[in-house]
This record gives structure tokens, sequence and C-alpha cells, in this order.
């Protein structure tokens, strides 16, 4: 019997095929990294973990200024003296809605994807999935702030519009650059949610977000690439939508505001779901017999006829407890 690998494993769920066995991935935060490298005694987790989906981030590094905290190459300068892996934003650069004084970074920056040959070479086997981080709202915000940026889409409209589409432009050119190398997909980060439903609703979202997150998915889908999305809260009303827009994997698959037997029920067969493992409450709160019996019945259920990737429902923190975090990995990654 041919071994399938790891890549060939996720495209298999992707295209709702069912797979030997339910493809995995382990996304951390800094403070789990370390948890993890000591317990497994080594830095290279993709292999100590098999992981089945490694990234590659297409931002620039980041500049530090001042021990903890670093500035991007929009010029927004990052505070991680509490969060290390993403941090709070020190001052919102546009102070007005205007883009007038603003200009916007280099997305054909020769340093862009120096890595990204190493990247591919160094995995053959797993699936290789570029990441567009803050891809359109949320870049918007961390220029404007949240509040301003609400108020914009009431009051100022036009420069939402604007705004909006040089964060498009700005992604679709460094997407022209990525597609010609030898990926597999393409995943945008844009949370539109909280706990409770969309942050600005769906007419707005349809309004601003919409017409613009297609031009974006319609790029990787004409190279034959997969799309994923990253929205963090409660978004599934937006679903049909997304699949009409050409969404293959759905990520983070929060239990605690979707729930997943359900949601597999209903879309299983036009999305892929990617996550699904609580990162509220199972992960720190349940026992490691919980942990292996809920994920055990992820796999089992969510996994049938493909279309699922199990993975935390969202990078794992570090209140995990250590033996909950080798449960998890263990439970997955036993044979079936």
């Amino acid at each position: 019997m041919t071994k399938i690998s790891p890549r060939e494993r996720v495209w298999q769920a992707i295209r709702h095929q069912q797979p030997d066995r339910v493809p995995w991935n382990f996304p951390y935060t800094v403070p789990t990294r370390i948890k993890l490298e000591n317990y497994y005694g080594t830095k290279d987790l993709n292999t100590a973990l098999d992981q089945h989906i490694v990234k590659f981030r297409v931002r620039l590094p980041y500049k530090e200024i001042r021990p903890d905290f670093e500035k991007d190459e929009f010029g927004v300068v990052w505070n991680r003296t509490v969060d290390k892996d993403i941090g709070v934003v020190e001052e919102y650069l546009l102070k007005d809605p205007s883009l007038e004084h603003f200009e916007f970074p280099n997305p054909h920056h020769p340093d862009r994807l120096t890595a990204l040959p190493a990247f591919i070479a160094a995995n053959p086997d797993r699936f290789r999935l570029v990441s567009v981080s803050f891809a359109l709202f949320e870049r918007a915000w961390i220029l404007r702030g949240m509040e301003n940026l609400m108020v914009d889409m009431l009051q100022n409209p036009g420069f939402v519009d604007d705004l909006l589409d040089n964060i498009m432009e700005y992604d679709l050119a460094i997407l022209e650059d990525v597609l010609k190398y030898d990926i597999d997909g393409v995943n945008f980060g844009d949370d539109w949610g909280q706990q409770y439903g969309l942050l600005f609703g769906p007419r707005l979202w349809r309004r601003f977000i919409k017409p613009r997150i297609a031009q974006l998915f319609s790029l990787p889908k004409k190279y034959g690439k997969a799309v994923f999305l990253h929205s963090c809260g409660k978004v599934q009303e937006l679903f049909p939508e997304l699949i009409d827009l050409g969404l293959d994997v759905f990520n983070p698959f929060q239990p605690e505001v979707m729930d997943p037997y359900e949601i597999k029920k209903q879309y299983g067969t036009q999305l892929c779901f990617y996550g699904g493992v609580s990162i509220q409450r199972l992960l720190p709160y349940g026992t490691p017999g919980q942990i292996r019996d809920e994920v055990k019945h992820l796999m089992a259920e969510i996994g049938r006829g493909g279309g699922y990737i199990v993975a935390p429902s969202h990078e794992m923190p570090g209140d995990i407890p250590i033996e909950n975090l080798v449960a998890f990995i263990d439970a997955v990654r036993e044979e079936s």
C-alpha cells in the first residue's frame, strides 16, 4: 500500500475525499512553543509533531525599536511587553479619515520572499500554506483604530473604500509574486466576528468586505491553490456567501460559537473545517482523558468523508498544562 504524505492527506480532506486518517496541525503561541520544545527536547517541532501544514508569512520582519516594542513595515509600533505573539498597537497612524499623507509599503520588496524557496525545499511532503495576515479589515483598523473605522463606515464610507482598496491592491501585488512558487494554498487572516456575531453586521460586511475578499480569493483560485480563511468569532451566517466566493477551508471553527457537528452537517460537503478543539475550555480546563475522548470523537464524526483538519481553535496559549498539550497531540497522532 502506497504511503500517503501529509501534503496529500490535507489535499484529500480539502477535496472531501476520505483520507486514511484525519490530517492535523498544532499551531501554538510563543509560551506554548517553549513548553513543547522543552518537552520534546528539540526546536524542530514540525518534525517532532509531524505537522501536516507549514506556514510562510509574507510580511517583512518587524524591527525592534526598543525592548519589546517592534515596528512593522507600515510604520505601526507593536507593544509586546505582555503579548509576545501579536502585541498591542501603540498608536494609530491614521488620525483623520484621509490617506493624503500616508504611504503604503512596497509589496514587491526584495526581502519579502527571499526565504520562500528554502521553505519549499525544506517541506516537500507537507502542505505549504502562505499566510496573509491582517488581510483587509484588520489592517484597516490597525491603521485607523477600531472605533474610528466603525464610525467611518457610516460617516466616511468613501475613505473606507479608499483605505480597503489600497490594502487589497497591496495584498494582490504580493500574491502575484507568491503564486509563481510551488505552494499549496493561501490563508487570509481577517477577524470579522466576536462571540455573539459579526462585529459590524452583515450589511456592512457586504458593503465593504465582500467585494474585496472576492477579489482576494479569486487570484489563488486562478492558480489552482486552496483558499483558507481565518476569522475568529460567530461568522457562520456568512458561510453560504463565502462558499459562493470560492472559499475552501474555514478556520478556526470555534466550538464556543458554532456547534461543529451541526455545522459539518450543514456545510460539510462544501467547506473543509480546520480547528474545532477548544482553547477556551477543553484544552486549558479539561482533563487529559476528556481531551482524548473529545478529540477522538471530533475526528471520527467531523472527519467522516473528508472535510476536516483537526487542530486547536486558535494558536494554543500558554495557560494549557503540558499534560493536556501532550494528551491532545498523542490522541491525534495515534493510529486509528
